[in-house]
């Protein structure tokens, strides 16, 4: 028992780790990207009620309890629309989402090029459940870094805080990595704090995926009313622990305080003693903009293709979401020449059967009965007639069967698989 307690308690650790981080392939965790494929089977043209996509996700890919929590949190990160009360994190308290009932998802538009758009060309695998999902979404970028909320997981010896970032600085990042362009660019997260740290420090997390930035939290003064309103803090401090740093202020009088967020964050302070108010305002402003600065440590902690846990930097995860990227571009020009070649094979097949096919033309039924004769006219095996006659007779008898125009594509997609870099980079060029 002692050694096979740990043995297993490790096996269980691992697959907890491989649930509860992002995958390196494409950035999401395996309940998001089930959630995003069944919105794109059930929701990519309409709303659906998310308690249908929660069921659908559940019934086909991830018998693991509901998936509603993963719904709110993939509406608030863009990647979903949402109809509805889905919350919110703005403020002093979050306020929570309606019941699945009352709320309705689609798949963003967005996603649907930038993430489903060769999704049939990567590698599928079978679930837990029998249906088929892919080892991974083929996404232009690693979408947790694209999203509007900070990614956070904790497993087994390990907790990851993944920033995001603006897409197009990730382009610009992306670039430069392939050697586009030259000048490198050191891009910032996104954030409703103001990053204090030099660039140093922010192209730690570029390069290692681990770095503490400095970030300073946002006011607005309004001295003319002695107000000033509080609009971001550093992402980790408690808001609570931030008051009690004005306790004497507040509970003096000398301060008021009110709630007034809705969309985005609006904490208001106000100095409603009559005397000095002047002076009052002044140092509490003062030891606003002290308080509202702090560190944050990002870890970029994934999980690689053997479900091992990594920690991987942000360029790290562009270069491999590009690589997998371009691999399912290339397997799906892959694909369509080996249509096209079968098209010619079996469009060379109809031109010498076709006089047979005629002269024996009635029925499809008693057309079937035929096979030997018309195989033995035209000199093609049984095996290939019975094949044939199987489609629409009288398109066979009556398509214009262009050869050259078939092979003439061919050629073109060859010579773009030829030069394949250029092609996925103009396919960038549209994000």
């Amino acid at each position: 028992m002692d050694k096979i307690i740990p043995e297993y308690y490790k096996t269980y650790g691992q697959y907890s780790n491989y649930r509860n981080f992002p995958m390196v392939t494409d950035g999401l965790k395996p309940v998001e990207r089930r959630v995003l494929l069944s919105a794109y089977k059930i929701a990519r043209d309409k709303f659906v009620k998310s308690r249908q996509l929660d069921a659908y996700t559940i019934g086909h890919y991830h018998p693991h309890g509901e998936t509603y929590g993963t719904v709110v949190t993939l509406v608030r990160q863009g990647f979903l629309i949402g109809q509805g009360n889905f919350g919110s994190n703005v403020g002093v308290e979050s306020e929570p989402p309606a019941a699945p009932r009352y709320t309705e998802c689609k798949l963003s538009p967005k996603m649907i090029n930038l993430v489903f758009k060769y999704v049939h060309h990567v590698e599928w695998v079978d679930t837990e459940l029998g249906d088929r999902e892919p080892k991974y979404l083929p996404t232009m970028f690693p979408l947790c870094l694209i999203g509007e909320e900070y990614t956070q997981g904790i497993g087994f010896g390990y907790k990851t805080f993944i920033p995001c970032f603006d897409i197009k600085d990730l382009k610009k990042r992306l670039m430069w990595l392939l050697g586009v362009t030259k000048t490198e660019p050191i891009i910032k997260p996104k954030s409703d704090c103001l990053i204090m740290s030099k660039n140093k420090i922010v192209k730690e997390l570029l390069t290692s995926g681990s770095a503490k930035i400095e970030m300073s939290g946002v006011i607005k003064e309004i001295p003319h009313q002695n107000k000033v309103i509080l609009k971001s803090w550093p992402i980790g401090k408690k808001f609570e622990s931030f008051l009690k740093k004005f306790s004497d202020e507040l509970t003096s009088g000398m301060i008021g305080f009110r709630d007034a967020s809705s969309k985005e964050t609006d904490l208001e302070f106000q100095v409603i003693r009559q005397r000095n108010r002047d002076t009052i305002y002044k140092n509490f402003v003062r030891k606003l903009k002290k308080n509202i600065s702090g560190y944050v440590s990002f870890d970029i902690v994934m999980v690689n293709e053997k479900h091992e846990v990594v920690i991987s930097s942000v360029d790290e995860l562009l270069l491999k979401t590009y690589g997998l990227f371009k691999n399912a571009v290339e397997n799906k020009l892959h694909n369509d020449i080996a249509k096209r070649k079968e098209l010619i094979k079996n469009y060379r097949l109809l031109l010498k059967i076709r006089p047979s096919l005629k002269r024996h033309m009635t029925k499809k039924e008693e057309l079937s009965k035929k096979v030997d004769v018309i195989a033995s006219e035209s000199g093609v095996s049984v095996e290939d007639v019975e094949s044939l006659i199987q489609l629409n007779i009288r398109k066979l008898l009556t398509s214009d069967l262009d050869i050259d125009e078939l092979q003439s594509q061919n050629e073109k997609t060859q010579t773009i698989i030829d030069n394949l870099d250029n092609h996925v980079l103009e396919q960038y060029k549209e994000v």
